[in-house]
């Protein structure tokens, strides 16, 4: 077994009819060098009682309300011991059992971003093979397909917990736009992403766009002068 070991936070809150699909990908790795970190937000649902039937596979569980989604997330970077830590939430699953063994860990590339399947539509999301200049504005990249260097985040800092549903846009645009971090593409799709959270559901459009705008705001200069965010700002005033 190879002595690389990955950390695989997943956050939730009342996820019982989703949480299964998560924890039964992971028991099907042929890789086991991993640890799953669970940080659950206080569910009342039943969402324990399921996690309590994989206690064998959990390495750190914690269940306390929490500030939001980006605040749970930071509660596992805490926890982690693994050299690269990605975030896989109640209802993303790796996509077959040779995911983690198949990925090469020879390089030491602080992002490792890998191809997305969306489960409801059935498609690839492919992540480039280089990011263009400013690829971040009009294109995210999925973290549920991205392994995280540990170290990159005692050195450039958490996740900022005052966006509610951007944090992971803000994340990728500080370490990429800001720091430059070292970016490779493996050809993989790395997970399976549950198309039904609250960064898909429609009823926080308003809420995506203004938080977005402040992200390409702080870390996109030339997006403050064009006529998209002129938008976004009068909108801002206005609701």
């Amino acid at each position: 077994m190879s002595n690389h070991k990955y950390s695989i936070i997943t956050v939730c809150l009342n996820a019982i009819t989703h949480i299964h699909r998560t924890a039964e990908s992971l028991t099907q790795q042929n890789y086991t060098n991993f640890e799953w970190i669970v940080i659950d937000g206080g569910s009342t649902d039943g969402t324990l009682d399921i996690l309590e039937e994989y206690k064998d596979l959990i390495s750190v569980l914690v269940s306390e309300p929490d500030k939001g989604i980006y605040d749970a997330m930071n509660k596992g970077i805490l926890h982690a011991k693994g050299q690269d830590l990605l975030f896989l939430n109640a209802g993303d699953s790796l996509y077959d059992p040779k995911t983690l063994s198949s990925l090469d860990r020879s390089s030491n590339f602080e992002l490792i971003v890998g191809n997305l399947f969306l489960t409801q539509t059935r498609t690839v999301r492919e992540s480039p093979q280089l990011l263009p200049r400013d690829f971040l504005l009009k294109v995210m990249l999925p973290h549920q397909a991205t392994f995280f260097n540990r170290d990159i985040f005692d050195k450039y800092g958490y996740f900022d917990t005052s966006y509610r549903i951007a944090g992971d846009y803000e994340m990728f645009s500080r370490l990429i736009q800001k720091y430059k971090v070292s970016y490779t593409h493996v050809p993989d799709i790395i997970a399976n992403f549950d198309e039904t959270g609250i960064s898909s559901n429609d009823n926080f459009r308003h809420l995506r766009k203004k938080e977005n705008h402040r992200v390409r705001w702080k870390y996109f200069p030339r997006y403050r002068y064009s006529l998209k965010s002129i938008r976004q700002v009068v909108r801002n005033f206005t609701k």
